[in-house]
C-alpha cells in the first residue's frame, strides 16, 4: 500500500511532471499537504488556459471558495520566485497529495458530509488548525474541466445539501466566528426545524483529541487578511434626536448622557442582527410597542434588528425583523424609556448610530 494518497477529480488532465513536485513536499514534511496549480480546460472546446502562478485559495463569507492573487508587496517581502510553494488558506478540494497515515490521523473527511459541498473547507481548517500546512506547488500543473453544473444528482436537493454540509463545518471548526457564517444569509439554518445537520459528537471529540488550535489562531496565522470582524458594530448606540445614548440601567432600557466609560452603554450589533449586552438581547414584547430584555437566542427572529438597509429612507434606524410592518426602536419623549413605533421619515427619535461599526 502506498505511503502517499493523491486525490484527483475524474475530469482533469495532468501535465508533464505533475506528481514529483507534490511527492517531494510530502517527503520533506509529512504534515505538508501540497496542491497543484489548477489550470482551466474549456468544457466547450477542450482548450487549455494557463493561470497565474501567484495565487492562493481563500474564502469569503458565508464560506464561499475563491482565488486571490498574492500582492506585489507580499511577493517582494518574501523574495518569492515563480517556483516557490505558496501557503494556501483553503484548498479548492479534489486535487492534492497527503501522507496516508497523516490523512487518517486527521480522521479523513467528515463522514457526515453528504455528496458534495463544504468538504474542501472542512479538510482545510482541519489541516491548518491541527498542525499541518497546505501549499500550492507551481511546478505541478493539472488542467481541470470546469462545468456549468453538477453532472450528478443530489438525493436531498443540491442547495439544502450544501447548506447542511457547511453548517456542520461551521459548528465544528469556526468557534465564535460561526455567527459570521449564519449572519451572511444562513439565519434559517439556526432553526433546527429547517435542517438536521446530524450528530457532531465524533467530530468535536476528534478536534479535542488532536489538540487543534482555535479558529482565531487560523485567522491570525494563516489568513490574517480575512475580512472577519466578530461583530457588525459595537460601542455606544447614539440617538440623534435626543443626543443621548442607549443605556441598560437596573434591568431597564433608557437613554442617558453618553459616556464612553460606562459599560452599561456598550452594546454589540452582531452578525445575527442581535442588539446585545453580554448575554442579554433587546427585542419587542408585543405589537403595541413595548420593548423588553431577553436571554439571547441565536435562532430567535424576535431578537433580530436591521440597521443600514439598502433602502435609504430606512438608514440609521433599528428596525425589528419580527413584524411585517416597519417598526423602529425609538426613544420616549423625555428619553425615559424605549419603545417601538411605526417608521416615520421625519422622526428623529428613532435615528441611531453606533460609535464603531461595519455595516453591510
Amino acid at each position: 500500500m502506498g505511503e502517499v494518497l493523491t486525490f484527483l477529480d475524474s475530469h482533469v488532465e495532468c501535465n508533464v511532471g505533475w506528481l514529483e513536485p507534490l511527492l517531494e513536499r510530502v517527503y520533506l514534511d509529512r504534515r505538508k499537504v501540497p496542491c497543484p496549480v489548477i489550470e482551466v480546460i474549456s468544457d466547450k472546446d477542450m482548450s487549455y488556459v494557463l493561470v497565474d502562478n501567484f495565487q492562493r485559495g481563500v474564502f469569503k463569507w458565508p464560506l464561499v471558495f475563491g482565488w486571490s492573487p498574492l500582492s506585489e508587496d507580499y511577493i517582494k517581502k518574501n523574495n518569492m520566485t515563480i517556483a516557490d510553494p505558496i501557503r494556501c488558506p483553503v484548498m479548492a478540494g479534489g486535487l492534492f497529495s497527503i501522507d496516508r497515515n497523516y490523512f487518517y490521523e486527521l480522521g479523513a473527511y467528515d463522514p457526515g458530509l453528504d455528496v458534495w459541498g463544504g468538504e474542501n473547507m472542512e479538510i482545510s481548517f482541519k489541516i491548518w488548525m491541527c498542525g499541518g500546512e497546505i501549499e500550492i506547488i507551481p511546478c505541478s500543473r493539472v488542467g481541470h474541466i470546469f462545468r456549468g453544473q453538477n453532472p450528478y444528482k443530489f438525493p436531498k436537493d443540491r442547495q439544502k445539501t450544501v447548506e447542511r454540509n457547511l453548517a456542520r463545518v461551521a459548528e465544528v471548526w469556526l468557534d465564535d466566528y460561526k455567527d459570521l457564517f449564519y449572519g451572511h444569509g444562513y439565519h434559517h439554518l439556526l432553526d433546527k426545524n429547517n435542517i438536521n445537520i446530524g450528530d457532531l459528537t465524533e467530530q468535536m471529540a476528534l478536534r479535542k483529541k488532536l489538540k487543534c488550535k482555535s479558529f482565531q489562531w487560523y485567522l491570525d496565522n494563516v489568513y490574517p487578511d480575512a475580512d472577519a470582524p466578530v461583530v457588525k458594530a459595537e460601542g455606544l448606540v447614539f440617538n440623534q434626536g435626543l443626543r443621548k445614548c442607549l443605556t441598560l440601567h437596573k434591568g431597564s432600557l433608557v437613554f442617558e448622557t453618553c459616556d464612553l466609560n460606562l459599560q452599561s452603554q456598550h452594546f454589540n450589533y452582531t452578525w445575527l442582527r442581535n442588539l446585545q449586552q453580554q448575554n442579554v438581547c433587546i427585542g419587542p414584547q408585543s405589537k403595541e410597542g413595548s420593548v423588553g430584555l431577553f436571554l439571547c437566542d441565536r435562532a430567535s427572529a424576535r431578537l433580530r434588528w436591521y440597521h443600514k438597509l439598502n433602502n435609504n429612507l430606512l438608514d440609521n434606524h433599528l428596525i425589528t425583523d419580527y413584524f411585517t410592518s416597519h417598526m423602529c426602536l425609538e426613544a420616549g419623549t423625555k428619553g425615559d424609556g424605549v419603545l417601538m413605533r411605526s417608521f416615520s421619515v421625519t422622526g428623529m427619535a428613532s435615528v441611531v448610530d453606533f460609535s464603531e461599526g461595519l455595516f453591510v
